[in-house]
C-alpha cells in the first residue's frame, strides 16, 4: 500500500504528511507551553507553602499528574532546586532594571537567630521613590551572616547584597531598624541617618507599663488563662463554642509569641472581650479577677489603646516615616491630659516624651516631616523644635544634594574661560553672588510652599508625594527632596513579616535542613511571584481604563485638588526665618 502511494499518489501522500506534522507540531506546542505553565506553578506552590521538594515523588501525587495530563513529566527535586535557582537570577535581573534611575533610598535590615541560634540570618529591603513619584519596596534578599554580628560584618553582608543589584552604596541615605546597637553602629560608621522603628519604639513604652508591681501581677493571670487555654484542646472547642453562643467577636485570648509588638495589651483585650465566656466555664474559674483588678486591668487597656492603635498604623508598609513625629505628638498630648496621680499614666507620660524629644533631634524625620504637606507648619507637631530651623536644613541638604545637570553634548563649545590670574575683590564679589543664587533659589521655593500650604491643606487620609508630583515643576528643589526623605515607612515591619515566613518553614520537622541558599531562592520566587501578579493587575487595570471614554478635565487647578483649611492660617506666607 505504502509503495503504491508514493509511486501513484506522490502529491497526496506529502499533503498527508505534512498535515500529520502540523497537527503534532502543535500539539507537542501545547504539551510544552502547558509544563511550563505547570511547572512554574509547581515552583509558587513550593516557594509559598511548607510542603517539602521530596512530596513531588509521592506515587499518588504522582498519578493525579497523570489523570491531568499523560504525557507531563513530573519535576524532580534536583529539577526544582535548578529552577529555584533560575527564577532567582531572573528576580535580580528584573529589580536591577527597577533601581536603575534610583536616586536616594532607605534601607530595612534586620538579623534573625534561627531555630536553634546556631545560625544568623540578615534580611534587606529597599525603599525609594521613582521619578514618577511612586514608592517602592524592594526585597533584595536574606543571608547567612559571617561570623558574630558586629558592625563590620553587617555592613560587608549589605554591601555584598545592594552591589548584586548594582545599587552604589552612596545612594543609601539611611536606615529603619529597631534599637540593635549592632546596625546602629553600622550605619553610625557610615554616616547614614537612622530612624528607630515607630512600632518597636512605642512596643518599649508598652513594656515599661507592663511591668508595674500591680499591673503585672494581673497581667500574669491573663498570661496563664491563656497559657491553659493553648494547651486544652478540649477546653479550647468549649471556649469557641461558647463565645460564639454568647455572639462575642474578635480573636480569643491565646499567646502572642514574645517578639510580637504590644502582644501584652492585645491579650489584655481579648482576655476582657471574651470574660463572659472565662466566667462561664468551670475550668476557668482560677483565672478570673476580682473588682480591683478589674479596675487595674480595665485602667491599664484604657490608657495603652491610643498607643496599640499608633503601632498598628506604623506596621503598614503604606506609612511614611513624616507620621513619627505626629504620631508622638499626639500620643504625649493624650497621655499628658490625664490624670497624673496614677503611677501608669505618670510612667506613660515620661517614656513618651522622651522617646518624643528623641525624634525631635532626629534631622531626616524632621526634614521628613517639613515635606509631608499635611503636617508642615502644623502648630503643636515639634513642641521644642522651630520650623525655621528645619528651614534651615532643607537648604543645606538641597544644597549639597544639588543635581548638576551635564552640558549638552550636540550644542556648541562654550567660549574659553578668561583667564584670572588675580584673586582681586571684584572676582570674589562675582564669585559669592553667582554662588547665593542657588540658595536664594531654595528659599523661593520655601516662601511659595508655605504659601501653598497654608492656602490649601492636604486632608490626613491624602498621599503626600501626589502632592509633589503635582507641583514637581513649581519646587524642583524640594520635590527632589522629598523623594528622598519620604520613601521610608514608619517601622520595619516588612522585615519581621519575612522571619515570620522564615519561622514557618524551617518549624516544620520536614524542612528544618533547609540551607541559606534554598531558602532565598524560595523568597526570591515568592517575591519574583508577587511582581508578575501586580503586573498583571496593572496592566488589565490599564485595558479596562483605555476601554472607558473620560470627558474628565485635565488640566485641573492645584489648588482646588485639596480642601481649603482657614483655621490654620498664618498672619505672614513667608517662613518666619526669611
Amino acid at each position: 500500500m505504502i509503495t503504491h502511494l508514493r509511486s501513484d499518489h506522490p502529491d497526496d501522500l506529502r499533503k498527508a504528511e505534512n498535515e500529520r506534522k502540523g497537527k503534532n507540531g502543535a500539539k507537542n506546542e501545547k504539551n510544552s507551553r502547558y509544563d511550563n505553565d505547570a511547572n512554574s506553578n509547581l515552583i509558587m506552590a513550593l516557594s509559598t507553602s511548607n510542603v517539602p521538594f521530596r512530596f513531588v515523588k509521592n506515587e499518588y501525587f504522582k498519578k493525579f499528574c497523570l489523570l491531568l495530563n499523560p504525557d507531563h513529566i513530573v519535576m524532580s527535586p534536583d529539577a526544582i532546586r535548578r529552577k529555584l535557582a533560575e527564577n532567582s537570577n531572573k528576580y535580580i535581573l528584573e529589580i536591577s532594571k527597577k533601581v536603575g534611575d534610583l536616586e536616594k533610598c532607605f534601607i530595612a535590615c534586620d538579623g534573625w537567630d534561627g531555630r536553634y541560634e546556631n545560625v544568623s540570618l540578615y534580611a534587606l529591603f529597599v525603599y525609594f521613590v521613582d521619578k514618577d513619584f511612586c514608592k517602592q519596596k524592594l526585597f533584595l534578599g536574606i543571608q547567612k551572616l559571617d561570623g558574630k554580628s558586629t558592625a563590620e560584618n553587617i555592613g560587608n553582608l549589605i554591601s555584598k547584597l545592594i552591589r548584586l543589584y548594582g545599587i552604589d552604596f552612596c545612594k543609601i541615605m539611611g536606615g529603619i531598624t529597631d534599637a540593635a546597637s549592632n546596625l546602629k553602629s553600622f550605619l553610625n560608621r557610615n554616616d547614614l541617618y537612622h530612624i528607630h522603628c515607630a512600632a518597636h519604639s512605642i512596643s518599649l513604652i508598652l513594656e515599661e507599663a507592663s511591668a508595674i508591681p500591680k499591673v503585672a501581677q494581673v497581667l500574669a493571670k491573663v498570661n496563664r488563662s491563656a497559657a491553659h487555654l493553648s494547651r486544652s484542646k478540649t477546653d479550647r472547642k468549649k471556649f469557641r463554642d461558647r463565645s460564639a453562643a454568647l455572639k462575642t467577636k474578635g480573636r480569643i485570648p491565646l499567646p502572642f509569641s514574645v517578639t510580637r509588638w504590644a502582644g501584652c495589651v492585645m491579650l489584655a483585650v481579648a482576655y476582657l472581650e471574651h470574660y463572659q465566656s472565662i466566667s462561664a466555664l468551670d475550668a476557668f474559674q482560677q483565672f478570673l479577677l476580682d473588682d480591683n483588678e478589674k479596675k487595674v486591668l480595665n485602667h491599664f487597656i484604657e490608657m495603652t489603646t491610643p498607643f496599640l492603635e499608633a503601632i498598628h498604623n506604623a506596621e503598614s508598609d503604606a506609612t511614611y516615616c513624616s507620621e513619627i513625629v505626629p504620631q508622638y505628638a499626639s500620643l504625649y498630648e493624650f497621655v499628658s491630659g490625664q490624670n497624673q496621680k496614677t503611677r501608669l499614666v505618670k510612667l506613660l507620660t515620661s517614656e513618651t516624651l522622651k522617646r518624643y524629644s528623641k525624634y525631635l533631634t532626629n534631622d531626616v524625620a524632621l526634614l521628613a516631616v517639613y515635606c509631608d504637606p499635611r503636617f508642615a507648619y502644623l502648630d503643636g507637631v515639634l513642641k521644642t523644635v522651630d520650623w525655621e530651623d528645619i528651614e534651615r536644613n532643607a537648604v543645606n541638604y538641597c544644597e549639597s544634594s544639588r543635581e548638576v545637570r551635564p552640558a549638552d553634548a550636540t550644542g556648541t563649545e562654550p567660549p574659553a574661560k578668561k583667564s584670572n590670574n588675580q584673586n582681586t575683590f571684584f572676582s570674589r564679589f562675582l564669585e559669592s553672588k553667582r554662588q547665593s543664587q542657588p540658595t536664594e533659589s531654595v528659599r523661593t521655593e520655601i516662601v511659595n510652599y508655605e504659601a501653598i500650604i497654608m492656602a490649601g491643606r492636604p486632608s490626613p487620609s491624602s498621599c503626600p508625594l501626589l502632592f509633589w508630583k503635582s507641583n514637581g515643576a513649581r519646587f524642583p528643589q524640594l520635590s527632589r527632596l522629598a523623594r528622598h526623605v519620604l520613601c521610608s515607612p514608619q517601622s520595619s515591619a516588612q522585615v519581621e513579616r519575612l522571619f515570620s515566613r522564615c519561622g514557618e518553614l524551617v518549624s516544620s520537622s520536614r524542612r528544618n535542613r533547609l540551607s541559606t541558599k534554598t531558602m532565598n531562592d524560595l523568597l526570591l520566587n515568592a517575591s519574583l511571584g508577587a511582581l508578575k501578579k501586580l503586573s498583571e493587575e496593572v496592566r488589565d487595570k490599564e485595558e479596562s481604563e483605555s476601554d472607558e471614554d473620560s470627558d474628565d478635565d485635565i488640566g485641573e487647578d492645584v489648588y482646588s485638588m485639596w480642601p481649603r483649611n482657614a483655621t490654620n492660617r498664618r498672619s505672614s506666607s513667608a517662613p518666619p526665618s526669611l
